[in-house]
Protein backbone atom coordinates (compact mmCIF):
# COMPACT_ATOMS: atom_id res chain seq x y z
CA UNK A 1 0.00 0.00 0.00
CA UNK A 2 3.03 2.20 0.72
CA UNK A 3 4.62 1.66 -2.18
CA UNK A 4 2.10 2.48 -4.35
CA UNK A 5 1.64 6.20 -2.61
CA UNK A 6 2.37 8.91 -4.54
CA UNK A 7 2.84 10.83 -1.17
CA UNK A 8 6.32 8.83 -0.68
CA UNK A 9 9.62 10.66 -0.67
CA UNK A 10 13.16 9.32 -0.52
CA UNK A 11 15.85 10.73 1.26
CA UNK A 12 19.11 9.68 1.31
CA UNK A 13 21.89 10.17 4.30
CA UNK A 14 25.25 9.68 3.70
CA UNK A 15 29.17 11.05 4.45
CA UNK A 16 28.11 14.44 2.20
CA UNK A 17 25.40 15.58 4.23
CA UNK A 18 25.33 13.30 7.95
CA UNK A 19 27.86 12.25 10.56
CA UNK A 20 26.80 8.99 11.76
CA UNK A 21 27.84 6.86 14.74
CA UNK A 22 27.59 3.50 13.69
CA UNK A 23 27.89 0.56 16.35
CA UNK A 24 26.98 -3.31 15.41
CA UNK A 25 25.73 -5.49 18.32
CA UNK A 26 25.61 -8.89 19.26
CA UNK A 27 22.31 -10.64 19.87
CA UNK A 28 22.14 -13.87 21.79
CA UNK A 29 20.08 -17.27 20.99
CA UNK A 30 17.11 -15.47 22.55
CA UNK A 31 17.11 -12.31 20.19
CA UNK A 32 18.49 -10.74 23.44
CA UNK A 33 21.39 -7.97 23.43
CA UNK A 34 24.63 -8.64 24.69
CA UNK A 35 27.22 -6.36 25.98
CA UNK A 36 29.31 -7.32 22.89
CA UNK A 37 29.38 -3.91 21.06
CA UNK A 38 31.37 -2.68 18.18
CA UNK A 39 31.61 1.13 16.82
CA UNK A 40 32.80 1.17 13.07
CA UNK A 41 33.60 3.62 10.90
CA UNK A 42 30.69 6.02 10.77
CA UNK A 43 32.05 7.39 7.40
CA UNK A 44 31.14 4.37 5.38
CA UNK A 45 27.40 4.97 6.31
CA UNK A 46 24.22 5.20 3.57
CA UNK A 47 20.82 5.22 4.54
CA UNK A 48 18.47 5.66 2.10
CA UNK A 49 14.70 6.38 3.95
CA UNK A 50 11.22 6.11 1.71
CA UNK A 51 8.09 7.50 3.27
CA UNK A 52 5.61 10.27 3.95
CA UNK A 53 6.74 14.07 5.26
CA UNK A 54 5.42 13.02 8.17
CA UNK A 55 8.10 10.44 8.77
CA UNK A 56 10.92 13.53 8.36
CA UNK A 57 9.08 15.86 9.85
CA UNK A 58 9.81 13.16 13.30
CA UNK A 59 7.99 13.00 16.73
CA UNK A 60 6.12 16.51 16.49
CA UNK A 61 4.36 16.56 20.42
CA UNK A 62 5.58 13.71 21.76
CA UNK A 63 6.13 14.02 25.47
CA UNK A 64 9.24 11.69 25.65
CA UNK A 65 11.03 13.38 23.11
CA UNK A 66 11.97 16.58 21.72
CA UNK A 67 10.15 17.41 18.28
CA UNK A 68 11.62 16.62 14.85
CA UNK A 69 13.22 13.51 15.84
CA UNK A 70 13.26 10.50 12.85
CA UNK A 71 13.49 7.34 14.55
CA UNK A 72 12.95 4.22 12.99
CA UNK A 73 13.39 0.55 13.91
CA UNK A 74 11.83 -3.22 13.71
CA UNK A 75 8.30 -1.50 14.84
CA UNK A 76 7.84 0.97 12.12
CA UNK A 77 10.05 0.21 9.51
CA UNK A 78 10.77 -2.56 6.64
CA UNK A 79 14.16 -2.75 5.38
CA UNK A 80 17.44 -4.56 4.02
CA UNK A 81 21.03 -3.95 5.18
CA UNK A 82 24.39 -5.01 3.93
CA UNK A 83 27.14 -4.37 6.24
CA UNK A 84 30.87 -5.61 5.22
CA UNK A 85 29.38 -7.58 2.63
CA UNK A 86 26.55 -9.25 4.35
CA UNK A 87 23.38 -9.13 3.20
CA UNK A 88 20.55 -8.72 6.15
CA UNK A 89 16.59 -8.27 5.94
CA UNK A 90 14.03 -7.81 8.08
CA UNK A 91 11.81 -10.43 6.94
CA UNK A 92 14.89 -12.80 8.41
CA UNK A 93 14.01 -12.32 11.69
CA UNK A 94 17.05 -12.36 13.19
CA UNK A 95 18.47 -8.91 13.09
CA UNK A 96 17.02 -5.52 14.01
CA UNK A 97 18.21 -1.92 13.55
CA UNK A 98 17.51 1.25 14.87
CA UNK A 99 18.36 4.70 13.20
CA UNK A 100 17.66 7.62 15.39
CA UNK A 101 18.46 11.70 14.02
CA UNK A 102 17.06 14.61 15.98
CA UNK A 103 15.83 16.24 12.79
CA UNK A 104 16.03 15.35 9.09
CA UNK A 105 18.68 17.85 8.46
CA UNK A 106 20.83 18.21 11.39
CA UNK A 107 23.84 16.54 9.99
CA UNK A 108 24.26 13.79 12.47
CA UNK A 109 22.86 10.57 12.88
CA UNK A 110 23.10 7.28 15.27
CA UNK A 111 22.85 3.56 13.59
CA UNK A 112 23.06 0.44 15.56
CA UNK A 113 21.98 -3.09 13.69
CA UNK A 114 21.49 -6.04 16.26
CA UNK A 115 22.58 -9.51 14.38
CA UNK A 116 23.22 -12.80 16.01
CA UNK A 117 26.73 -14.13 16.74
CA UNK A 118 28.28 -15.64 13.73
CA UNK A 119 27.37 -12.31 11.69
CA UNK A 120 28.65 -10.10 14.64
CA UNK A 121 32.01 -12.01 14.13
CA UNK A 122 32.23 -11.33 11.02
CA UNK A 123 31.23 -7.85 10.47
CA UNK A 124 33.20 -6.70 12.85
CA UNK A 125 36.30 -8.58 11.71
CA UNK A 126 35.88 -8.10 8.04
CA UNK A 127 38.49 -4.71 6.64
CA UNK A 128 35.26 -3.33 4.22
CA UNK A 129 32.95 -2.02 7.45
CA UNK A 130 30.47 -0.19 4.59
CA UNK A 131 26.89 -0.38 5.98
CA UNK A 132 23.71 0.22 3.48
CA UNK A 133 20.15 0.24 4.48
CA UNK A 134 17.46 0.53 2.57
CA UNK A 135 14.75 1.30 4.92
CA UNK A 136 10.79 2.03 3.89
CA UNK A 137 8.79 3.45 7.23
CA UNK A 138 5.20 1.82 7.59
CA UNK A 139 3.64 4.10 9.59
CA UNK A 140 1.55 5.16 6.59
CA UNK A 141 0.48 1.37 6.04
CA UNK A 142 -0.43 1.47 9.79
CA UNK A 143 -2.40 4.08 9.78
CA UNK A 144 -4.43 3.45 6.72
CA UNK A 145 -4.58 0.01 7.97
CA UNK A 146 -5.74 1.19 11.53
CA UNK A 147 -8.92 3.26 9.29
CA UNK A 148 -9.98 0.67 7.30
CA UNK A 149 -10.20 -2.10 9.95
CA UNK A 150 -11.97 0.54 11.96
CA UNK A 151 -14.40 0.99 8.96
CA UNK A 152 -15.36 -2.54 8.75
CA UNK A 153 -15.85 -3.01 12.18
CA UNK A 154 -18.36 -0.48 12.75
CA UNK A 155 -20.29 -1.90 9.54
CA UNK A 156 -20.25 -4.78 11.05
CA UNK A 157 -21.54 -4.06 14.33
CA UNK A 158 -24.34 -1.97 13.10
CA UNK A 159 -25.37 -5.18 11.06
CA UNK A 160 -24.99 -7.53 13.81
CA UNK A 161 -27.07 -5.61 16.17
CA UNK A 162 -29.76 -4.91 13.55
CA UNK A 163 -30.32 -8.24 12.93
CA UNK A 164 -30.28 -9.08 16.49
CA UNK A 165 -32.71 -6.54 17.03
CA UNK A 166 -35.01 -7.40 14.23
CA UNK A 167 -34.59 -10.92 13.99
CA UNK A 168 -35.20 -11.69 18.46
CA UNK A 169 -38.14 -11.72 19.91
CA UNK A 170 -38.83 -12.18 23.69
CA UNK A 171 -41.72 -13.16 25.27
CA UNK A 172 -42.07 -13.73 29.39
CA UNK A 173 -43.53 -16.67 29.91
CA UNK A 174 -43.01 -15.82 34.16
CA UNK A 175 -45.38 -12.80 35.63
CA UNK A 176 -42.85 -12.29 38.61
CA UNK A 177 -42.64 -8.91 40.60
CA UNK A 178 -39.60 -6.85 39.35
CA UNK A 179 -36.98 -6.59 42.72
CA UNK A 180 -36.26 -3.00 43.85
CA UNK A 181 -32.75 -1.82 44.31
CA UNK A 182 -32.98 -2.45 48.64
CA UNK A 183 -34.87 -6.23 47.47
CA UNK A 184 -31.90 -6.76 45.23
CA UNK A 185 -29.04 -5.67 47.61
CA UNK A 186 -31.20 -7.76 50.97
CA UNK A 187 -31.30 -10.44 48.58
CA UNK A 188 -27.26 -10.64 47.79
CA UNK A 189 -26.46 -10.21 51.72
CA UNK A 190 -28.79 -12.76 52.75
CA UNK A 191 -27.33 -14.99 50.79
CA UNK A 192 -24.24 -15.93 52.26
CA UNK A 193 -22.69 -17.92 50.07
CA UNK A 194 -23.63 -15.68 47.07
CA UNK A 195 -21.52 -13.35 49.04
CA UNK A 196 -18.57 -16.32 49.62
CA UNK A 197 -17.83 -16.63 46.26
CA UNK A 198 -18.21 -13.09 45.14
CA UNK A 199 -15.18 -12.32 47.76
CA UNK A 200 -13.40 -15.77 46.09
CA UNK A 201 -14.04 -14.64 42.98
CA UNK A 202 -12.69 -10.75 43.45
CA UNK A 203 -9.63 -13.11 45.19
CA UNK A 204 -8.64 -15.17 42.51
CA UNK A 205 -8.90 -12.31 39.79
CA UNK A 206 -7.42 -9.93 42.00
CA UNK A 207 -3.84 -12.88 42.35
CA UNK A 208 -4.38 -12.96 38.38
CA UNK A 209 -4.77 -9.16 37.52
CA UNK A 210 -1.49 -8.23 39.82
CA UNK A 211 0.74 -10.81 37.32
CA UNK A 212 -0.79 -9.24 34.29
CA UNK A 213 -0.47 -6.05 34.79
CA UNK A 214 2.91 -6.66 35.83
CA UNK A 215 4.04 -8.63 33.59
CA UNK A 216 5.07 -6.56 31.23
CA UNK A 217 7.46 -4.44 33.09
CA UNK A 218 8.73 -7.95 34.35
CA UNK A 219 9.64 -8.39 30.60
CA UNK A 220 11.13 -5.07 30.50
CA UNK A 221 13.64 -4.62 33.21
CA UNK A 222 14.02 -8.26 34.53
CA UNK A 223 14.28 -10.90 31.79
CA UNK A 224 15.15 -7.55 29.01
CA UNK A 225 17.12 -7.51 26.44
CA UNK A 226 16.42 -5.80 22.79
CA UNK A 227 13.94 -8.40 22.37
CA UNK A 228 11.93 -8.38 25.38
CA UNK A 229 8.67 -6.88 23.75
CA UNK A 230 8.78 -9.96 21.39
CA UNK A 231 9.15 -12.20 24.15
CA UNK A 232 6.58 -10.07 26.06
CA UNK A 233 4.44 -11.02 23.16
CA UNK A 234 4.97 -14.68 22.41
CA UNK A 235 4.43 -15.40 26.19
CA UNK A 236 0.73 -13.49 26.51
CA UNK A 237 0.11 -15.20 22.97
CA UNK A 238 0.91 -18.54 24.95
CA UNK A 239 -0.99 -17.31 28.20
CA UNK A 240 -4.50 -16.27 26.65
CA UNK A 241 -4.39 -19.59 24.48
CA UNK A 242 -4.05 -21.71 27.62
CA UNK A 243 -6.57 -20.16 29.41
CA UNK A 244 -9.06 -20.40 26.32
CA UNK A 245 -8.08 -24.46 25.78
CA UNK A 246 -8.31 -25.16 29.58
CA UNK A 247 -11.85 -23.62 29.70
CA UNK A 248 -12.77 -26.25 26.66
CA UNK A 249 -10.62 -29.09 27.27
CA UNK A 250 -8.76 -29.24 30.60
CA UNK A 251 -12.56 -28.48 32.09
CA UNK A 252 -14.26 -31.14 30.53
CA UNK A 253 -11.61 -33.82 31.41
CA UNK A 254 -11.14 -33.08 34.56
CA UNK A 255 -14.83 -33.08 35.26
CA UNK A 256 -14.83 -36.61 34.57
CA UNK A 257 -12.51 -37.38 37.72
CA UNK A 258 -12.96 -35.27 39.85
CA UNK A 259 -16.24 -32.86 41.83
CA UNK A 260 -16.38 -29.04 40.90
CA UNK A 261 -15.07 -28.48 44.63
CA UNK A 262 -11.80 -30.36 43.58
CA UNK A 263 -10.95 -29.06 40.71
CA UNK A 264 -11.46 -25.54 42.16
CA UNK A 265 -8.55 -26.75 44.52
CA UNK A 266 -6.34 -28.42 42.18
CA UNK A 267 -6.55 -25.06 40.29
CA UNK A 268 -6.01 -22.93 43.29
CA UNK A 269 -3.29 -24.77 44.19
CA UNK A 270 -1.88 -25.10 40.83
CA UNK A 271 -1.62 -21.77 40.42
CA UNK A 272 0.28 -21.42 43.71
CA UNK A 273 2.74 -23.86 42.42
CA UNK A 274 2.92 -21.77 39.32
CA UNK A 275 3.75 -18.81 41.30
CA UNK A 276 6.67 -20.56 43.09
CA UNK A 277 8.43 -21.95 40.11
CA UNK A 278 8.01 -18.85 38.16
CA UNK A 279 10.04 -16.90 41.49
CA UNK A 280 12.24 -19.58 41.38
CA UNK A 281 13.32 -19.46 37.76
CA UNK A 282 13.04 -15.58 38.04
CA UNK A 283 15.97 -15.90 41.19
CA UNK A 284 17.99 -18.29 39.05
CA UNK A 285 18.61 -15.82 36.50
CA UNK A 286 16.49 -18.01 33.50
CA UNK A 287 16.20 -15.58 30.32
CA UNK A 288 14.34 -18.52 28.23
CA UNK A 289 10.80 -17.08 27.28
CA UNK A 290 9.90 -20.51 26.61
CA UNK A 291 11.55 -22.24 29.85
CA UNK A 292 8.58 -19.59 31.45
CA UNK A 293 5.66 -21.67 29.30
CA UNK A 294 5.89 -23.89 32.23
CA UNK A 295 5.05 -21.89 35.50
CA UNK A 296 2.74 -20.30 32.59
CA UNK A 297 0.93 -23.28 32.02
CA UNK A 298 -0.26 -23.92 35.42
CA UNK A 299 -1.29 -20.11 36.08
CA UNK A 300 -2.71 -19.46 32.85
CA UNK A 301 -4.68 -22.60 32.92
CA UNK A 302 -5.86 -22.95 36.92
CA UNK A 303 -7.39 -19.05 35.74
CA UNK A 304 -9.05 -20.27 32.67
CA UNK A 305 -11.03 -23.38 34.72
CA UNK A 306 -11.64 -21.06 37.64
CA UNK A 307 -13.38 -18.70 35.57
CA UNK A 308 -15.73 -21.72 34.73
CA UNK A 309 -15.88 -23.25 38.05
CA UNK A 310 -17.12 -20.19 40.02
CA UNK A 311 -19.49 -19.81 37.47
CA UNK A 312 -20.74 -22.91 37.88
CA UNK A 313 -21.17 -22.47 42.10
CA UNK A 314 -22.66 -19.13 41.37
CA UNK A 315 -25.59 -21.14 40.04
CA UNK A 316 -25.38 -23.27 42.64
CA UNK A 317 -26.13 -20.35 45.20
CA UNK A 318 -29.07 -19.40 42.64
CA UNK A 319 -30.94 -22.48 44.31
CA UNK A 320 -29.44 -21.92 47.59
CA UNK A 321 -30.83 -18.44 48.17
CA UNK A 322 -33.94 -19.08 46.82
CA UNK A 323 -34.76 -22.00 49.54
CA UNK A 324 -33.50 -19.58 52.23
CA UNK A 325 -35.07 -16.29 50.76
CA UNK A 326 -38.13 -17.39 48.96
CA UNK A 327 -37.44 -16.23 45.40
CA UNK A 328 -35.04 -16.70 42.33
CA UNK A 329 -32.83 -13.79 42.17
CA UNK A 330 -30.59 -15.28 39.33
CA UNK A 331 -30.17 -11.61 37.60
CA UNK A 332 -29.17 -9.93 40.90
CA UNK A 333 -26.28 -13.07 41.93
CA UNK A 334 -24.97 -13.44 38.08
CA UNK A 335 -25.08 -10.01 37.42
CA UNK A 336 -22.52 -9.84 40.11
CA UNK A 337 -19.62 -11.87 38.41
CA UNK A 338 -19.09 -8.97 35.87
CA UNK A 339 -18.94 -6.44 38.87
CA UNK A 340 -16.31 -8.46 40.92
CA UNK A 341 -14.23 -9.15 38.17
CA UNK A 342 -14.16 -4.81 37.21
CA UNK A 343 -13.53 -4.69 41.09
CA UNK A 344 -10.45 -6.94 41.49
CA UNK A 345 -9.14 -5.74 37.91
CA UNK A 346 -9.30 -2.23 39.97
CA UNK A 347 -7.43 -3.53 43.26
CA UNK A 348 -4.98 -5.09 41.13
CA UNK A 349 -4.75 -1.67 38.81
CA UNK A 350 -4.13 0.46 42.39
CA UNK A 351 -1.40 -2.63 43.43
CA UNK A 352 0.38 -2.25 40.70
CA UNK A 353 0.68 1.56 40.82
CA UNK A 354 1.91 1.69 44.07
CA UNK A 355 4.56 -0.86 43.11
CA UNK A 356 5.41 1.03 39.97
CA UNK A 357 5.82 3.54 42.57
CA UNK A 358 7.38 2.87 45.41
CA UNK A 359 10.43 0.74 43.08
CA UNK A 360 10.38 4.15 41.13
CA UNK A 361 9.98 1.58 37.55
CA UNK A 362 8.72 4.01 34.73
CA UNK A 363 5.32 3.04 33.29
CA UNK A 364 6.36 2.86 29.82
CA UNK A 365 9.77 3.34 27.28
CA UNK A 366 9.36 6.05 25.13
CA UNK A 367 8.37 5.01 21.79
CA UNK A 368 10.73 7.43 20.32
CA UNK A 369 14.46 7.40 21.20
CA UNK A 370 16.58 10.62 19.96
CA UNK A 371 20.24 10.27 19.63
CA UNK A 372 21.35 10.88 22.96
CA UNK A 373 18.17 8.29 24.09
CA UNK A 374 19.45 5.76 21.78
CA UNK A 375 22.87 5.89 22.57
CA UNK A 376 22.24 5.65 26.26
CA UNK A 377 20.08 2.13 25.15
CA UNK A 378 23.42 0.96 23.44
CA UNK A 379 25.59 1.76 26.34
CA UNK A 380 22.59 -0.22 28.11
CA UNK A 381 23.09 -3.54 26.49
CA UNK A 382 19.65 -2.95 24.75
CA UNK A 383 17.82 -1.86 27.44
CA UNK A 384 16.50 1.43 27.13
CA UNK A 385 15.85 1.95 31.00
CA UNK A 386 17.61 0.57 33.57
CA UNK A 387 16.07 0.47 37.67
CA UNK A 388 18.11 -0.46 40.70
CA UNK A 389 18.51 -4.36 41.37
CA UNK A 390 16.05 -3.82 44.83
CA UNK A 391 13.65 -2.87 42.50
CA UNK A 392 13.59 -6.13 40.35
CA UNK A 393 13.67 -8.08 43.33
CA UNK A 394 10.78 -6.01 44.83
CA UNK A 395 8.82 -6.69 41.44
CA UNK A 396 9.68 -9.89 41.37
CA UNK A 397 8.18 -10.42 44.69
CA UNK A 398 5.02 -8.67 44.49
CA UNK A 399 4.23 -10.16 40.98
CA UNK A 400 4.49 -13.83 42.54
CA UNK A 401 4.71 -13.63 46.49
CA UNK A 402 1.69 -11.20 46.21
CA UNK A 403 -0.55 -13.65 44.47
CA UNK A 404 0.31 -16.10 45.92
CA UNK A 405 -1.07 -14.79 49.46
CA UNK A 406 -3.81 -13.81 48.15
CA UNK A 407 -4.40 -17.03 46.16
CA UNK A 408 -4.03 -18.49 49.85
CA UNK A 409 -6.66 -16.29 51.66
CA UNK A 410 -9.05 -17.52 48.77
CA UNK A 411 -8.40 -21.27 49.48
CA UNK A 412 -8.48 -20.49 53.59
CA UNK A 413 -11.89 -18.34 53.13
CA UNK A 414 -13.20 -20.63 50.36
CA UNK A 415 -12.77 -23.89 52.66
CA UNK A 416 -14.48 -22.33 55.66
CA UNK A 417 -17.48 -20.72 53.97
CA UNK A 418 -18.52 -22.50 50.91
CA UNK A 419 -20.91 -25.60 52.14
CA UNK A 420 -22.82 -26.45 48.87
CA UNK A 421 -21.02 -29.90 48.21
CA UNK A 422 -23.01 -32.62 46.01
CA UNK A 423 -24.87 -34.05 48.91
CA UNK A 424 -26.51 -30.18 49.97
CA UNK A 425 -27.39 -29.22 46.56
CA UNK A 426 -29.60 -32.87 46.57
CA UNK A 427 -30.78 -31.80 49.27
CA UNK A 428 -31.98 -28.17 48.15
CA UNK A 429 -33.11 -29.60 44.74
CA UNK A 430 -35.10 -32.21 46.65
CA UNK A 431 -36.71 -29.61 49.34
CA UNK A 432 -37.32 -26.82 46.21
CA UNK A 433 -39.46 -29.84 44.18
CA UNK A 434 -41.32 -30.47 47.55
CA UNK A 435 -42.35 -26.76 47.71
CA UNK A 436 -43.36 -27.21 43.96
CA UNK A 437 -45.86 -29.62 44.37
CA UNK A 438 -47.30 -28.27 47.78
CA UNK A 439 -48.00 -24.94 45.74
CA UNK A 440 -49.16 -26.80 42.48
CA UNK A 441 -51.87 -28.87 45.33
CA UNK A 442 -52.84 -25.42 46.98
Amino acid sequence: MAAQSTENIVKEYDASNTSFTYYVIERDADGNATSNKTELNGERVDVVITGTQKVFDGAVGDEDTKAGVIYLNNDNTDYTFTASGLTMAKSDGNNAIEISMDSQDCGEGVVAIYVPSEEYNAITSASDTNLKIMAASTLEVERLGFKYFSIIIGILFVLFITITCVCIKEKSTVDMKTASIGEMFRALVQNDQAMTIVITIVLVNTALYITSNLLIYFFKYDLAGSNWQGNYTLFNTFAGGMQILAMMLLFPLLRKAFTTLKIFYVCVIAEIAGYIVLLTMALSGVTNVFVFFIPGFFIMSGAGILNVVVTVFLANTVDYGEIKNYRRDESVIFSMQTFVVKLASGIAALVASICLTVFNIQESSSTVLDMKALLDKIANSGVLTSIDNSAVVGLRMIMTIGPTIVLVIALLFFKARYILNDEKLQEISMELVMRKSKGEEQ
